[in-house]
């Protein structure tokens, strides 16, 4: 197994443990504290871990840094967001929209031109997105939609900016765990003050009106540290690492399995009696089922590719 493919599986399967298990520990829970530790403290984490590390320049004043803090600053609330009007499942087959764009925007930006044979894998991949949203409440004038889709875009602008970054590019593992830490300390400072600006506009919806006392929850604080140091800093660092490695199109297109697997992880807790089982709508089972079929279409023509430029 390659190097690639190593490091594509451990990102995927992280964050899908890292959703199955937010959505189980989030239930009666501010969502929008909980989200902020575990950013913060994996962060702190990060950062901690990678003292020592040594690079040409301090990550915290290069400007492409604080770009990709922002863009995943816009991916957490925007997503968030998303889920007031849809579930996990629907948000994240919703998701492989990305692919597409992402191997349009990688060709537009970089030269790199998607082999045509892959177009047999987009076109099922934006059907079935289209299938999923159909099934939405009001279908496409659902808000979700639009605020997926510019999730997406601050998804697929942290990767890019990820994969070219210099310290995520470096052979020292802590100048890629420092650059990581940063991003996610950054992300935390924009989400703790996203949401005062929510609230000072009176803006934050019933969901978020948790009391004071609330967000001193120790089962809150427990989860929300707990996951934060040891799967979002791990995640997101593999995530930026994938890209980097294999390239943001090919992340994007790993990134396909997440609701499958997050799904058998859900059912998984479910079965032991803590959470809800994962409920699939007939437009779910259409369009992920049109999703898998055109993820694996573009995967293994990319694969195909691959080993044809290594025979070469």
């Amino acid at each position: 197994m390659g190097a690639k493919t190593t490091v594509l599986m451990g990102a995927v399967g992280s964050w899908a443990l890292l959703l199955a298990l937010s959505r189980a520990a989030i239930l009666g829970l501010d969502p929008w504290m909980f989200t902020f530790l575990q950013l913060a403290s994996g962060g702190i984490f990060l950062l901690v871990v990678s003292t020592g590390a040594v690079s040409e320049s301090n990550a915290l004043l290069r400007t492409d840094t604080w770009l990709v803090g922002a863009f995943r600053v816009g991916t957490a609330a925007l997503y968030m967001a998303s889920l007031l009007h849809v579930d996990v499942m629907q948000a994240s087959f919703f998701g492989s929209i990305g692919v597409p764009a992402s191997a349009l925007a990688v060709w537009l930006m970089f030269g790199r031109r998607p082999m045509n044979a892959e177009l047999w894998g987009h076109l099922p991949l934006i059907a079935g997105a289209a299938t999923v949203a159909s099934g939405f409440d009001d279908g496409f004038l659902n808000p979700a939609v639009g605020l997926l889709l510019i999730s997406q875009c601050c998804v697929l602008g942290a990767n890019l900016l990820a994969e070219r970054h210099p310290h995520m590019q470096a052979l020292a593992p802590r100048t890629r765990m420092r650059l990581t830490g940063s991003v996610l300390v950054i992300t935390a400072a924009g989400f703790a003050a996203l949401r005062f600006l929510q609230d000072f506009a009176g803006l934050a919806g019933s969901e978020s009106a948790h009391e004071p006392p609330d967000l001193m929850q120790p089962e809150l604080w427990i989860a929300g540290l707990g996951l934060g140091v040891t799967l979002r800093g791990l995640s997101t660092y593999l995530g930026f690492r994938a890209a980097a490695v294999a390239g943001t199109q090919n992340y994007m297109a790993a990134v396909l399995a997440l609701p499958v697997i997050g799904a058998l992880l859900e059912a998984a807790i479910a079965w032991t009696g803590y959470g809800s089982w994962p409920e699939v709508s007939r437009s779910d089972l259409i369009g992920g089922a049109m999703i898998v079929f055109g993820g694996l279409v573009v995967v293994l023509v990319r694969v195909r590719a691959s080993q044809g430029q290594a025979i070469a």
